[in-house]
């Protein structure tokens, strides 16, 4: 391999590593600024990708949603250049270090899907902080109408009692209902925002309250209780279903350990595993295989209620 070549791939690393870390930088100086109106009450969220039928429409969708409900105030652009990055340095790391395509290829891959998995990990841990809070936000709300506060008011008293994440939602749904939206508007808004059914079925409670009347403390308090049985009910499965979850994971883990294995420390059985027409038609049913019976599993484990 030339000398250059290698030197030009070391320098690419070298930039993306220290665009990633400037990256970082400004978004830490960025969040450390007290605006005198949150950034994520006015970042504007698409309602849905149904209009927009093409794969990166889909994509941009999803990645907006992802990176509001993460917390993070990230752009999409800033999120894929971030993400670009991490798969260029990898790559150009370990290219450097065996000097083949296949790995540089790997590498690649590897780092972009890393970065894009750590956003969608902070966006699924922020959003079960915010199912795990719901109920007790209801009982506050249910406890604020029974005073004699106005819906609008209990909403306002809920961003700023509540902890994150729901305070900056709630907050939204107070500022939106001060411009003039409509409460039924404000609560799909909402449901459209987090994607939970608990949220779901609140929305649509308030709105049919808003059109027929009714008992709105009751309704609220029992919603609470319902969702607390839902919880309830998802620990427990989850707690039985444990030992089968840990082997699924062990199972899933040890394709890719033997796979990194076989082509980083045994690179000639490795290459002549892939080489081979009749060894890439076995390694791709081993992937297809997996893929499948984890795909199925998931379905037995998962709870619709």
């Amino acid at each position: 391999m030339h000398n250059s070549l290698t030197a030009l791939l070391s320098f690419t690393a070298i930039t993306a590593a220290a665009g990633a870390v400037l990256l970082g930088l400004r978004e830490l100086t960025v969040r450390g600024r007290a605006p005198a109106v949150e950034p994520s009450l006015l970042r504007h969220l698409p309602r849905s990708h149904a209009d927009s039928p093409s794969p990166i429409a889909r994509f941009d969708h999803w990645l907006q949603r992802t990176l509001y409900l993460s917390g993070t105030e990230m752009t999409v652009a800033t999120a894929t250049l971030l993400m670009l990055l991490a798969g260029t340095t990898l790559a150009a790391g370990l290219f450097v270090a065996f000097e083949d395509p296949l790995f540089t290829l790997l590498g690649g891959v590897l780092g972009t899907a890393g970065a894009l998995a750590g956003i969608a990990w902070s966006h699924r841990r922020r959003v079960q902080r915010a199912r795990a809070q719901f109920p007790a936000a209801l009982d506050l709300l249910a406890r604020a109408v029974r005073a004699g506060e106005s819906f609008d008011q209990s909403i306002q008293l809920l961003g700023q009692s509540t902890a994150e994440p729901l305070a900056t939602e709630f907050r939204r749904c107070a500022r939106q209902m001060e411009l003039g939206l409509p409460v039924a508007a404000t609560m799909q808004a909402l449901n459209d925002r987090l994607r939970l059914v608990d949220v779901r079925i609140f929305s649509a409670t308030v709105a049919v309250h808003r059109e027929a009347g009714g008992n709105l403390v009751e309704t609220l308090e029992r919603l609470a209780r319902v969702i607390r049985d839902r919880s309830d009910y998802h620990r427990q499965l989850r707690s039985i279903t444990g030992a089968g979850r840990m082997s699924v994971m062990l199972i899933a883990a040890l394709g890719p350990i033997l796979f990194a294995y076989l082509f980083l420390f045994q690179p000639e059985y490795g290459r002549k595993l892939w080489e081979d027409p009749l060894g890439r038609t076995f390694l791709m049913f081993a992937v297809v295989s997996q893929a499948l019976g984890l795909l199925w599993v998931w379905q037995l484990l998962r709870a619709d209620y």
